[in-house]
């Protein structure tokens, strides 16, 4: 990857259900939305550059942003922070809407704060390739270098499935597809790469 430019790039199915979702749902809070999800990406990109990584690659999928970088190696524990740089940019960002709300109440300054929460707390589920999967895959391979990657893909799995089957609670209840979409993409995410091809 020597040479190349950063690049920035949107998978097909990110471009289909970004481009689809505000026209089949007609939410007004979407665009909210995808600016908390943008302000939550750029708190890793900021610690990225401040452990001294180079983005080489940006890409948006379903299952959020993949950030490819180049410079010297981070420790667990930089592995740690830059994952948890992004939920800690929504509860930054939550808790100053919050306050603005407070003192200048709005009905979207209180949809922003709530999708900064939303964002915070779902990225720090233990699953990857959320931001808690990648804390709990750091963690448990600082200790146990042999096994850690596949204990955190086995709690991966054990959350999606959790929350695959309350989603097809919510979709009985209330027609309501995200928590199964969510709990699908965490499965397929967790197979081996062998099983997709």
């Amino acid at each position: 990857m020597r040479g190349k430019k950063s690049r920035l790039a949107f998978s097909l199915p990110f471009l289909w259900v970004t481009l689809l979702l505000p026209l089949l749902t007609g939410e007004s809070w979407l665009p909210l939305f995808f600016l908390a999800a943008a302000l939550h990406e750029a708190g890793h990109l900021a610690a990225l550059w401040c452990l001294g990584g180079r983005v080489e690659r940006f890409c948006f999928r379903l299952s959020g942003a993949e950030i490819r970088y180049s410079g010297r190696s981070l420790s667990y524990g930089q592995e740690v922070a830059l994952a948890l740089a992004g939920p800690a940019s929504n509860a930054l960002w939550a808790c100053l809407c919050a306050a603005a709300a407070g003192r200048w109440p709005s009905g979207w300054l209180y949809r922003f704060t709530g999708c900064h929460v939303v964002l915070a707390a779902f990225n720090l589920l233990p699953a990857l390739p959320l931001d808690g999967g990648r804390v709990l895959k750091a963690a448990l391979e600082a200790r146990f270098p042999l096994w850690g990657e596949r204990i955190a893909c086995g709690v991966s799995a054990g959350v999606g499935c959790l929350l695959a089957a309350a989603g097809v609670v919510l979709l009985g209840k209330s027609g309501n597809l995200t928590l199964l979409a969510a709990g699908g993409v965490i499965l397929l995410r967790t197979l081996p790469k062998k099983a997709l091809h």
